[in-house]
Formats: C-alpha cells, structure tokens, sequence
C-alpha cells in the first residue's frame, strides 16, 4: 500500500538516502540478472536468482518507513520526503495521509485547512488542485481516484483534482474487474477509468460484474444490457454485433 492515514505509526526506522541507495543498486541488479536468464547466460546469474533479489528487495523495503515526514514551520505543517526535500510547504492545519516514497511519490497529498480537506500537488510547488470544501479525501489504491465526502454524500475526483463524479453517491463499491460502481438513491452508476475516465451516472437498477473478458451487464427498467464507449445503453441484442468498446470488458484494440 502506497498511501496510509497520519495516524497509522508503524515502529519501523525512518529510510535514509542510503536505504534508497541501496533499493536503486538492487534494481540495476535485477534488471542484469534477468536479462541473463531471458538469454540463457548463467555467467552473469550467478547463485541468485531475479525471484530471490525481488523478494530481498521486498523484504528490505518493508523493514524500513518509507512514508512523508511531517514538519512545523510558524505554527503550520508540511511534508518532507526521506531524502528532507519538500513535498508540501509549511501552510497547512494538517493532513488526511501521507505517501510511500517509492509507490506513490506523486500522489497528490490531502491537506487540511480549518478542518476542511483538499489536493496539494506533491512536488513543492504548493500548487492546490481542490478547494478545501471537503470534510474527507482518501486515495483509491487500486483506481487512480480520491474519493470524497461532503456531509453524507460522496464523490470522486480524478489525481488532477477534477471532480468526475459529484458528491451525490451514498455508496462506493471496491473496484470488480475494471470499473468502479456506485449507488445513489437506489439507482447504480459506473466508472471506466480504461475509457478516458467515462462517467455514467446512477440510473441503472442493478450492475454486474461477469469477469475480466466480458462488459459489465446493466439492466434498467427490466431491461438487460451494456453500456457502450460514449456511455449509452445497448440491449444485450443490439451489442452482438457491436465492434466498439463496451464498459468493463478487455478490448486490447481500444
């Protein structure tokens, strides 16, 4: 996990300059010891394999902190990476969670302004990305989304900070297959981060997920079907011969 709430301390050592030294050199490695094995070039393999270095490198990345460090300047907080540069300057209340240095350097940091969140960009510049208007932001994990609250409704903002869905969503499913689904007022919506982000708003009595390789199965009004690329409603017979895309399902020509 790359991104984890300022509460959450773990009694590891924090990581240095020299931990990160290390994690680089052990990559160059990897890298040399499978391109070895691709070629067949036991020479260079030597008594290690690329699945052993991997999982030293695994377990030397989770002995260590590897996550923001907070810091105070005039009364305000900001953030420092484990090399001390600084991710976000010292003007904010506090914030929401702090990032892995090596899974999500450049994740957008949720900051807190009189108790009120929003996205700083994580590169020093300061530059905000929201309006602090939010009571909470959280980062997705698997989908590159926050989602975001506002009272008892919910949304969900893209890593630019643009909202893609407005704060109307009473429920937000962990993502199936390869879309997230969400409910508001009884009626389900989908979103498709592998069709530029589609949006399709809560109108839909049910959704489902089938697997990885088929489109998720809608039904509306008592009619079953699937969505198509521009976010429009196809019966199960007007999608047989249907050459685009449809949400959810594996188009590697899409």
């Amino acid at each position: 996990m790359g991104v984890k709430a300022t509460t959450n301390v773990e009694n590891k050592p924090k990581a240095t300059v020299k931990n990160l030294q290390f994690i680089e050199k052990l990559d160059r490695l990897i890298d040399i010891v499978e391109k070895a094995e691709e070629n067949g070039d036991a020479t260079k393999v030597k008594h290690r394999s690329s699945y052993d270095l991997v999982n030293v490198r695994s377990l030397y990345i989770e002995r260590y902190d590897w996550f923001d460090t907070v810091f105070e300047e005039g009364g305000k907080l900001g953030l420092k990476d484990i090399k001390g540069d600084v991710v976000v300057p010292a003007k904010y209340d506090g914030f929401q969670e702090r990032c892995h240095f090596l899974f999500a350097r450049t994740v957008p940091r949720v900051a807190l302004v009189r108790g009120k969140a929003g996205l700083v960009k994580a590169d020093g510049s300061d530059e905000k990305l929201t309006p602090f208007d939010y009571d909470a932001i959280s980062f997705m994990i698997i989908e590159p989304y926050f989602m975001v609250k506002k009272g008892d409704k919910m949304g969900i903002l893209g890593m630019d900070g643009r909202v893609i869905a407005p704060c109307i969503l009473d429920e937000i499913y962990h993502p199936s297959g390869r879309c997230v689904v969400f409910k508001s007022c009884g009626k389900y919506g989908i979103l498709d981060s592998y069709c530029n982000d589609l949006y399709v708003a809560p109108q839909y009595d049910n959704i489902e997920f089938i697997d990885m390789e088929q489109p998720y199965t809608v039904t509306k009004d008592g009619v079953q079907g699937v969505i198509n690329e521009a976010g429009t409603f196809m019966t199960d017979e007007e999608a047989l011969d249907y050459e685009g895309y449809l949400v959810g399902e594996y188009n590697p020509e899409f």
